[in-house]
């Protein structure tokens, strides 16, 4: 038995060295390069392309979704540091990614923007620093380049309103030039002890979306309530579904609503109209919503 005793201890002993020693190699050999990404910029402000220069970019993108040669490396939440266990010269391919409403567990690429392609050298225990840039896609052979409805009059910098008070809302969205996201002009909901209840509505119907692969509602808002969306599908009869409840915020803030879910439940003769609603909170003197560069994105 002790004979047995000191083979087994000199059989583990050696097992265990040699471990040791190949785990080294290992770590030596897996050394990784590094992609750095601090930002995603968005090309579209222009003076050719509403909603025009300004200090704001209508976009909240948030991730990266990285290919490599061909092979998928992953999603990342900017600003990121991506290992990467190669080195030498490779093609990246980096799509910009969303929080589809706005919510941390349903990250997705958004079908509409443009993926950066770069070619960039790699050295083990070096980053490489690349800034993607991303535009809404135009190449009309492309099934996801988008379609736009309110691309203009979502800016409310043209006169009159995209929408209309339900019969039992208090109050109508108005346009004004005191709290603005971009450009001179945003739209208003103002609501206070009399006036408690809004709901209003796009005032065109809207139809063919639920054939649509993607639809989205994109907003910029800021509110010191919350409120709801949603839509009304038009059949024999209006029937209002919410899709999300926004909450109050001080800052503006940019959200891609994705809409598919709502226009899935209507038919081929549905329509649609958009729709926002919410109450006095009783806590302000008045309860404010404040709206910009609200567009509705779509493909065929």
């Amino acid at each position: 038995m002790h004979l047995f005793h000191k083979i087994t201890t000199l059989i583990t002993t050696y097992t265990i060295i040699f471990l040791m020693y190949s785990c080294s190699d290992n770590i030596a050999a897996e050394i990784p390069s590094y992609i750095e990404i601090d930002y995603f910029d968005y090309e579209g402000n222009s003076n050719q392309t509403p909603p025009y220069p300004n200090s704001h970019e209508s976009v909240k993108i948030t991730d990266a979704w990285v290919t490599m040669d061909g092979q998928i490396i992953g999603n990342y939440e900017i600003p990121c540091k991506i290992p990467i266990l190669s080195n030498g010269e490779h093609s990246l391919n980096i799509s910009p990614g969303i929080k589809a409403n706005g919510i941390a567990g349903t990250r997705i690429q958004y079908p509409f923007y443009e993926k950066y392609q770069t070619d960039v050298v790699l050295d083990i225990n070096e980053s490489v620093y690349i800034s993607p840039k991303t535009t809404y896609k135009t190449d009309p052979n492309d099934p996801t380049t988008p379609r736009f409805k309110f691309k203009e009059t979502g800016t409310f910098e043209e006169p009159g309103t995209m929408f209309e008070a339900s019969t039992t809302s208090d109050t109508n969205v108005v346009i004004q030039n005191e709290i603005v996201f971009q450009g001179e002009y945003s739209a208003a909901i103002y609501l206070d002890s009399i006036n408690t209840y809004f709901d209003v509505q796009t005032s065109t119907e809207l139809d063919s979306l639920i054939f649509n692969t993607h639809t989205f509602l994109e907003l910029d808002f800021k509110s010191n309530i919350n409120f709801n969306v949603g839509l009304v599908i038009i059949n024999d009869i209006a029937e209002k579904q919410e899709l999300i409840q926004l909450y109050a915020t001080d800052e503006w803030k940019k959200i891609y609503l994705d809409l598919k879910p709502l226009t899935n439940m209507g038919n081929s003769t549905s329509k649609f109209k958009i729709y926002f609603e919410g109450f006095h909170n009783g806590k302000e003197i008045e309860s404010n919503v404040y709206l910009d560069n609200l567009k509705l994105v779509f493909s065929k």
